[in-house]
């Protein structure tokens, strides 16, 4: 073989290492451009949850909504605005089954006649999405066209998108209730109040890249009713 030959032979072929290159960078500018969304939309995320508040002045709701969570804080704040008369009726939805009634009204520490007559309990709903379709069931049935969301600062976002999906038309005013923090954690709140926030950040992309509410049907049992 010519000295020639063996030169073009060894040569590698035209355009396929420049495309390679091409690909290479457009891979590396998109992954770069996808991360900082993600860090982006994760700080404006916690700056929102960070600043919520309730409103100053809580307009007329026909009924509250208090969705359950680790402590009854959230509860407390719900029994406060209906003793107040901030709503006819309030909703307790995510109940572990395995509490009573009766308990529930001793921690609330409302007046028999006020807990039957105006607190109705969801045992059925076990996570956002349940709640959002428990919640959608009760103020239809009620007709109820604006009401009070109570939850904690960081669900709310989520908690909000997944009712309105449910029902479309409800107006949903938010009352967030602040996670409380010990003497001992860092101003920045410590890593497990950090992962807490990136797991719900998490879950709330994928409310949106799955439409909220856009789930298999299912016959959902209704609320029941305090008697």
């Amino acid at each position: 073989m010519s000295k020639s030959a063996k030169n073009k032979s060894a040569r590698p072929a035209k355009g396929k290492t420049p495309i390679r290159s091409a690909l290479f960078k457009l891979f590396k500018f998109l992954f770069s451009f996808g991360v900082t969304l993600l860090v982006s939309g994760f700080v404006l995320f916690v700056f929102h949850i960070s600043t919520a508040k309730p409103p100053a002045i809580l307009p007329k709701v026909d009924g509250i909504v208090v969705l359950t969570g680790a402590d009854g804080s959230r509860l407390m704040v719900g029994a406060d605005l209906l003793q107040n008369g901030h709503g006819e009726r309030l909703l307790i939805s995510g109940v572990n089954r395995k509490i009573k009634p009766a308990q529930i009204q001793n921690l609330l520490s409302l007046e028999a006649a006020k807990f039957i007559c105006c607190v109705d309990l969801d045992y059925e709903a076990e996570n956002t999405y349940g709640n959002a379709q428990e919640t959608a069931n009760w103020a239809r049935a009620l007709g109820y066209e604006k009401i009070l969301l109570v939850t904690s600062s960081y669900h709310m976002p989520r908690a909000k998108m997944e009712i309105t999906s449910a029902m479309g038309g409800v107006a949903i005013i938010a009352y967030p209730v602040a996670t409380e923090h010990s003497d001992n954690t860092p101003w920045w709140g410590g890593w497990a109040k950090t992962k807490l926030l990136m797991r719900e950040y998490g879950k709330l992309l994928v409310s949106f890249a799955r439409e909220p509410g856009k789930r298999p049907l299912r016959k959902t049992p209704q609320t029941h009713k305090q008697e």
